[in-house]
């Protein structure tokens, strides 16, 4: 009788060890606060030009994380390479943000408000330090 006890009181034990095991599963699956970064790349999109190569990644929580790395292509040339982001909110208000390099690769991460609708990207080339040549458009960048 008590082996018998010994061994239902293991297999309950045992039970919710799983069913436990099941919900911490469920509860990182569906929710909690883990948030995955959503990469982006301007190459091969009408914000892409010749020289500049800029990419990174969107986060998006409370805030919008936005990382951003820019290469000069094409570093032996007399360009630099410049980066421009627009963004545009909910409620109108706009914010334009840029990052250049000459000759290497710069990287930032700049922090937007929640109520952002819109974030886009272009790369252009610089010469002495001023814009050059920009892309002929822009690209939008995906909501992390």
């Amino acid at each position: 009788m008590v082996e018998h006890m010994k061994q239902s009181w293991k297999s309950v034990v045992r039970a919710s060890g799983v069913v436990a095991a099941g919900a911490a599963l469920l509860v990182g699956a569906t929710g909690g606060t883990a948030h995955a970064a959503v990469g982006w790349n301007a190459q091969y999109t009408a914000g892409d030009i010749g020289g500049a190569h800029a990419w990174g990644a969107v986060d998006a929580q409370s805030r919008v994380f936005v990382k951003v790395n820019l290469k000069d292509s094409k570093p032996n040339d007399a360009y630099g390479a410049r980066v421009y982001l627009k963004a545009r909110y909910s409620d109108g208000g706009t914010r334009a943000e840029n990052l250049s390099v000459s000759g290497g690769t710069n990287s930032t991460t700049w922090t937007f408000a929640a109520n952002v609708v819109k974030i886009e990207v272009q790369e252009c080339t610089t010469k002495g330090g001023s814009k050059y040549k920009c892309a002929s458009g822009w690209h939008t960048l995906p909501r992390g």
